[in-house]
């Protein structure tokens, strides 16, 4: 009865019952506020989404997370403004708003996929059979370490890492991805500005994802060139169009200096990947077969050559980090879920005339043991009696303002319930080196001996935080438990909490405000060798414990405008406990005054000014981001012009 329907329509209903089946699959999502699983890192992006909904458009500076961070430094914006977007719009809370997006990314990348096959190939029975197998079948499990983290080999691996890991801006940005695919097809097909648009868009979008987005957007658009006709200028300037737009468009956000923060910063997460004479020589051999590759199945189908390419790509740069544990690209292991996509789409097309009614239903009884499987996988809990909520909610009540350092996995979640900044929380790559010396080394201890206890609640002051919390080493419900020795604090501050085994410790500060008067000596001038160099770090907390040095208030109109007020005498200065960014102004009664970094990585500013000073601090982006989003917004009025010029210039 399908087959009778033209195509348009037929591709509809194709299109709506592959999107039923997913959103089945991961029905509870839609429903979901919190999983049980509270060591993933999703709860950030559930607290970056609330803070939009709280300070927008006031969120250049995300006050939050890292003693301070710019936007982006915290994590790329798309999943969290989206999940603010959505919580403001349909008055759900932050954690049901990221499920809802989360289940929809899920449900809508396969059908994407169907009509990207479908429109490259102008078949329809291998284009469905290619979703159908992304949805009900993870080459995945064929990997021994991912077959272990499942617990299963009929598991389904991208809404595991979802679920379980919350490796969701991923998992949008390959969503997205077929669609861009798609579009460009349609553009080289028929190549206007109006058809330039809508591909710009939906690339920003996948590259605004996270750093996974832009690399696989980049590198997947040139294999598709090379794929369906080879180097043709014309193409080749389309493409090249398309993506210089999609970057214009945010670049006053992942700027050129961000990228290149992450490039260097990547290199060193969750293990050495920087390129070596050995890495070097295993990318330009994987390289050397993806030229073989390419020149084999030159006879073969368009779809078929892009499907080859990508998967190979792909599938060998994280298999062989889960095998050999050599990573070729940073965190290669987690590319696992581009080659399958992939390999649904090759083994698809590569059965071709194999596909059968027999066959499909065959498949579509793989639906029962999905459906299992995301039963067992999202569970929701109660959150209000969780550790994670208690603890928050202890400090917003108890220490409202301050800043704390919240460890292990709870530090994610600590922002839904408490609007107290962090000293971390944020992702490893945060801007401020010294900031992550700090937290690694009151989380270690490392070398410190009998002196760690001392050495962890200097770094706390020097960073302000009033109260750092504690897990257990065993047995708590935390995930991580990142201190060797978390007893260390013991008698040496005020225990104020606990419950199953985590603990409030209390910092005693002279003053709660992150903005203090010290002599201008004492403000850090070079940075740290390493966490056990605190030498010039001890003189400047004596400073800020002082009682000679006069008080300073900071109050905030909003995370990108403060007041600083105190009595400033000749030969002091101000430091202020937040991560310098070039994008940061103070004045004095409109005269612009000078602020640097110090030693720290946080602001020092030299008023110029004696006796009762108010200082007006401020965020601006700095001038690459101002330049950045003046382009992004003169992009995109380019864009929208192009998309509402006519299809085709009147004749008369």
């Amino acid at each position: 009865m399908l087959s009778k329907l033209p195509g348009a329509r037929q591709a509809a209903v194709l299109s709506v019952a592959v999107f039923g089946i997913n959103a089945a699959i991961a029905w509870p999502l839609f429903r979901a506020e919190y999983l049980t699983y509270l060591f993933s890192n999703e709860g950030m992006f559930m607290a970056m989404g609330r803070y939009f909904t709280l300070y927008w458009p006031h969120v250049a500076w995300f006050s939050w997370f890292n003693g301070g961070t710019m936007l982006e430094g915290a994590y790329f914006p798309l999943v969290p403004a989206l999940v603010g977007l959505i919580a403001a719009a349909a008055r759900m809370s932050p954690a049901h708003a990221f499920h809802l997006l989360v289940a929809l990314a899920y449900a809508l990348g396969p059908v994407f996929l169907f009509l990207f096959a479908r429109k490259i190939s102008g078949r329809t029975p291998p284009a469905l059979a290619a979703a159908l197998l992304w949805t009900l079948f993870s080459p995945a499990a064929l990997v021994p370490d991912i077959r272990h983290d499942m617990g299963t080999f009929w598991g389904l691996r991208r809404l595991h890492t979802i679920v379980y890991w919350g490796e969701t801006p991923h998992n949008v940005a390959l969503s997205l991805l077929p669609l861009f695919w798609l579009l460009l097809v349609r553009l080289w097909e028929r190549p206007s500005a109006r058809r330039l648009a809508p591909v710009a868009l939906v690339a920003a979008s996948i590259m605004l994802s996270n750093a996974f987005g832009l690399t696989v957007t980049i590198v997947s658009a040139g294999m598709l060139l090379v794929s369906t006709a080879g180097w043709e200028w014309r193409r080749v300037f389309w493409a090249g169009g398309a993506l210089l737009s999609a970057y214009l468009l945010i670049c006053g956000f992942v700027t050129p200096t961000f990228l290149k923060e992450v490039a260097a910063t990547s290199q060193m997460l969750g293990g050495d990947y920087r390129l070596t004479p050995t890495r070097m020589a295993m990318l330009a051999g994987l390289v050397v077969l993806l030229a073989g590759v390419w020149y084999a199945m030159r006879p073969l189908a368009s779809v078929l050559r892009f499907a080859g390419l990508f998967t190979v790509w792909f599938g060998a740069v994280s298999v062989l980090w889960h095998e050999t544990g050599i990573g070729l690209l940073p965190s290669a292991h987690r590319y696992i879920l581009e080659a399958e996509a992939g390999a649904c789409l090759l083994l698809a097309f590569a059965l071709g005339r194999w596909w059968r009614r027999e066959v499909l239903i065959l498949a579509l009884a793989l639906a029962v043991f999905d459906w299992r499987f995301a039963r067992r996988l999202i569970q929701t809990v109660d959150i209000t009696q969780s550790v994670a909520h208690k603890q928050a909610v202890w400090i917003a009540q108890n220490l409202p303002g301050e800043r704390v350092m919240v460890s292990g996995a709870h530090e994610f979640l600590f922002n839904l319930f408490a609007d107290n900044p962090q000293l971390s929380a944020g992702h490893e790559g945060a801007a401020n080196w010294v900031e992550r010396v700090a937290v690694y080394t009151i989380y270690s201890g490392e070398n410190a001996g009998p002196r760690d206890g001392a050495i962890s609640i200097l770094w706390l002051k020097a960073f302000g935080c009033g109260a750092i919390t504690v897990p257990a080493a065993a047995g708590a419900p935390d995930y991580l438990h990142p201190f060797n020795n978390p007893g260390k604090f013991e008698g040496l501050l005020p225990r104020v909490w606990r419950e199953d085994g985590t603990s409030i410790y209390r910092v005693p500060l002279r003053s709660a405000s992150l903005a203090h008067v010290v002599p201008s000596e004492s403000i850090v001038a070079s940075r740290p060798i390493h966490g056990l160099d605190v030498g010039p770090l001890t003189r400047y907390v004596e400073a800020l414990e002082d009682p000679a040095m006069p008080a300073a208030s900071l109050v905030w109109k909003n995370p990108d405008q403060g007041r600083i007020s105190a009595k400033v005498a000749a030969g002091q200065a101000v430091t202020v406990q937040i991560t310098y960014d070039p994008g940061w102004r103070a004045a004095v009664a409109g005269r612009p005054v000078r602020l640097r970094s110090d030693g720290l990585g946080m602001m020092a500013i030299e008023p110029g000014c004696t006796g009762d000073c108010t200082i007006d601090l401020w965020f601006d982006g700095g001038a690459e981001r101002r330049i950045g989003r003046v382009v992004g917004l003169l992009t995109a009025l380019g864009l929208t012009i192009g998309w509402l010029l006519p299809r085709r210039v009147p004749t008369r």
